[in-house]
């Protein structure tokens, strides 16, 4: 393989739909070096195993009886009859993926395999009433937007992430990173009674997801189900972490965590307004999986993108977080990118409703309109 092009190089991506990983997939993962959970075999067949109409679809490429480099993608059929759009998306619900390559094999091997797994990729995108996405994380994008890019077909979306370094340990997070209001509300919150709990009982996302259907509705959109929620959770290799406040035994908040290599992700997560300025679950639940994390020897708790939304950016700032960068890579048929298009422009601003950037109640704060400026460190 040493001398080719990416340009040149024939394909050896075999494309396999199944509910199960191909033989070797998390030794991949491993071998790889800056994967995120979503990669793994855990998370994508209990997406097809628990979601309604999404099946996984496996690409990869093997050589001397190893997986040398693969990609791995959810498939949906979206709405029904003639009009139904297809969709392929290796990212899912807000978290990062696209191409694993062996970090062992020379740089330019490398180049080679992740261009042939985003061709391949690309060509299972179906007319114009089909897209194939794939989300980047920051260390993924540096190792790899350089061959997106190359490509025209893709469409780049910045979405930063925020990231809050552990190095140290909590105290050293507590005193250094974390700012002198957010260290205010921890202890206030505690004082007042809030407990937070750290668990991988399926039982407490039974007691949690009404409090997530309410968020869901107030901001619009699709929730997650619970039967996926309590599959993650059930990963064998203990890898997913519920951290949840609790007061008076009532659960007011949590976030479900992914915990992959020197990373872990803050994945999906609410708390109840209603007690915000009293018990600060928000506050409780981000110190309560920086303290996990760290417990777990992770050097990094990603804590998301914030979609525009300004007050919870400035929420992330609080404790430290760092903006990184993130890419989110659309291929999409001229039909679906028409409609979207024309979506957007009639739906419009909707006054009233709770948006991204716009004022209105904050269900991660409770409080009202736009943030106040940082407190001292």
């Amino acid at each position: 393989m040493a001398g080719r092009t990416p340009a040149d190089a024939p394909s050896r991506v075999r494309v396999e739909r199944s509910a199960r990983a191909p033989r070797g997939w998390d030794m991949l993962v491993a071998t790889d070096g800056s994967s995120d959970y979503p990669h793994t075999a855990h998370w994508n067949e209990s997406v097809a195993s628990t979601m309604p109409d999404a099946g996984a679809v496996w690409l990869t490429v093997a050589e001397e009886g190893r997986l040398t480099a693969g990609l791995v993608a959810i498939e949906r059929r979206l709405g029904r009859g003639f009009l139904a759009r297809h969709r392929m998306d290796s990212s899912f619900e807000g978290t990062s993926c696209g191409p694993l390559v062996a970090a062992d094999l020379p740089r330019e091997t490398q180049d080679v395999l992740v261009h042939e797994l985003i061709l391949a990729y690309a060509r299972l995108r179906r007319g114009p009433l089909g897209a194939v996405t794939l989300a980047l994380g920051p260390e993924r994008e540096t190792r790899f937007a350089h061959l997106l890019a190359r490509d025209g077909r893709w469409h780049r979306h910045a979405s930063p992430t925020a990231v809050i370094d552990l190095e140290g340990g909590p105290d050293e997070v507590a005193a250094s990173r974390v700012s002198k209001p957010k260290r205010n509300e921890r202890n206030r919150g505690l004082r007042a009674g809030a407990v937070v709990e750290v668990t991988d009982r399926a039982d407490a996302l039974d007691e949690y997801y009404p409090l997530y259907l309410a968020a869901a509705a107030q901001w619009g959109v699709v929730p997650t189900p619970l039967p996926f929620l309590k599959a993650l959770l059930g990963d064998p290799a203990g890898r997913v972490f519920f951290t949840c406040v609790r007061v008076d035994g009532r659960i007011v908040g949590g976030h479900l965590n992914l915990h992959l290599g020197d990373r872990v992700f803050a994945w999906n997560g609410v708390t109840n307004p209603a007690v915000a300025r009293s018990h600060f679950p928000s506050t409780l639940c981000l110190w309560g999986d920086i303290v996990e994390a760290c417990r777990r020897g992770a050097r990094w708790l990603d804590v998301g993108a914030s979609g525009g939304i300004t007050s919870l950016e400035g929420f992330k700032r609080y404790f430290g977080a760092e903006s990184r960068a993130r890419g989110y890579y659309v291929d999409e048929g001229g039909a679906v990118r028409a409609a979207r298009s024309a979506r957007a422009l009639l739906r419009g601003p909707r006054p009233g409703r709770v948006g991204r950037g716009r004022p209105g109640q904050r269900w991660h704060d409770g409080r009202d309109g736009e943030p106040r400026p940082e407190g001292d460190h």
